[in-house]
């Protein structure tokens, strides 16, 4: 092994790939606090600010489509630095946007960019260990991650005080140059030669239509893009809600964002604890999204109620957060168990459309609502609800599944 290289499943293995997969919460959560401040500079309204958090994402959800089966084809590591490098010099460009329309290109090929990073990192993770492990590693993986939100927008608050947006993005371009170099170092690459798929159109398609048609990849898919369609419509409209409708200060805005961050890195460790004593992906499907299905009605009274303030804004979504930590772990890894010949095309599904439904949420709460913490609450208490009913429908389904294979023992 090189001098650099990091032994597989080892702590700096796992850290190492928190580190990749932190830099789209980074530079979606480092921008947060200066939404308002670009809109005030450019002269725009919250909805065409707010698009440089969706059209980010929408990019990223679409490069993911490509860059997984690109890595099944070529080999992780390629696609990973390729990716890091288009992320720096994209994020030197949203630093010197002249206009909001340059900016918002920008972000766009940025989100492009970042899109290698998870989707290798979470085919690495299922290159190497089988689904409980896995499940396991990506909850630590997840707790790992939930360190950039609970930091991020302080950072870009601080670097909105000293400096301005602007040293916001040069920040993110240099997190990408660093990162770049210490995933070469680092390393290895998972996928042998002689598992790799040769790229052709015909296998790219093949590759999706099979994955999506072999039973239990969709319910998994489909819970988890309800969860984070709840979720980023909070990292969406957070800034407005509690800067604008609660009158939080930049600083503040920090700290409440940081409580559902650390939310998150909590229900992760539970969810990764509870998988170590024997629970089931499948089990923690239904406990998690129980939990979002709480979250979400509490959120609806809570807003509802102008005695609780912003209580009974921040608490609900706390509860929220923690169950969406215990939630998309496990159906990650359940969605991606069933085709292990196909990890980084399973990566790529999961991804992009996990993405995509969190850019839509976010957008729509955000055209449609604006700051009013009701319209959130509504849109978060619908994606908690239809999380826990695929759950239960994703654990009849598995019910039926093992007694059809048990009746058919001699």
């Amino acid at each position: 092994m090189p001098r650099f290289e990091s032994q597989i499943g080892s702590l700096r293995w796992i850290v190492t790939l928190a580190a990749l997969t932190a830099i789209v919460a980074l530079s979606i959560d480092m921008s947060l606090p200066a939404q308002p401040t670009l809109a005030r500079t450019f002269g725009v309204s919250a909805d065409t600010t707010q698009l440089t958090l969706s059209l980010f994402l929408i990019a990223f959800a679409f490069a993911q489509i490509f860059v997984g089966y690109l890595s099944d084809a070529i080999g992780r590591k390629p696609v990973m630095l390729g990716g890091l490098t288009l992320f720096t010099l994209a994020g030197i460009a949203c630093a010197a946007s002249p206009s909001i329309e340059v900016l918002l290109v920008c972000r766009v090929v940025q989100g492009l960019g970042a899109a290698a990073s998870p989707v290798v990192a979470r085919a690495m993770i299922r290159d190497t260990q089988p689904p409980r492990e896995a499940a396991r590693l990506l909850s630590t993986l997840l707790a790992a991650l939930a360190l950039a939100p609970m930091i991020a927008p302080t950072i870009g608050s601080a670097l909105l005080h000293v400096a301005s947006w602007r040293a916001i993005f040069a920040t993110l371009a240099g997190c990408g140059a660093v990162l770049a170099v210490f995933a070469h170092l680092t390393l290895r690459e998972t996928l042998a030669i002689d598992r790799r798929n040769p790229a052709t159109l015909g296998g790219f398609f093949r590759g999706f239509s099979t994955f999506f048609a072999t039973p239990g990849t969709r319910l998994p898919i489909m819970i988890s893009c309800a969860s984070f369609a709840g979720q980023f419509s909070y990292i969406a409209v957070s800034p407005f809600v509690l800067m604008e409708g609660y009158d939080v200060s930049e600083s503040g805005y920090g700290i409440y964002f940081g409580m559902t961050a650390l939310a998150l890195m909590l229900g992760s460790l539970t969810g990764g604890r509870m998988l170590r004593a024997g629970r089931s992906p499948g089990a923690m499907l239904v406990i998690g999204a129980t939990i979002l299905l709480f979250g979400g009605i509490l959120v609806s009274i809570g807003t509802h109620v102008e005695a609780l303030g912003i209580a009974g804004f921040i608490g609900p979504m706390v509860i929220y957060f923690f169950g969406t930590g215990i939630v998309s772990p496990s159906a990650t890894a359940m969605a991606m168990e069933p085709t292990p010949q196909l990890a980084g095309t399973a990566s790529s599904a999961i991804g992009a459309l996990t993405m995509i439904s969190g850019a839509l949420a976010g957008y729509a709460t955000a055209r449609i609502g604006g700051s009013s913490a009701t319209t959130f609450a509504l849109v978060v208490t619908t994606m908690g609800a239809v999380a826990f009913a695929l759950a239960w429908l994703a654990a009849a389904v598995r019910r039926r599944r093992a007694l059809a294979s048990a009746a058919m023992l001699p």
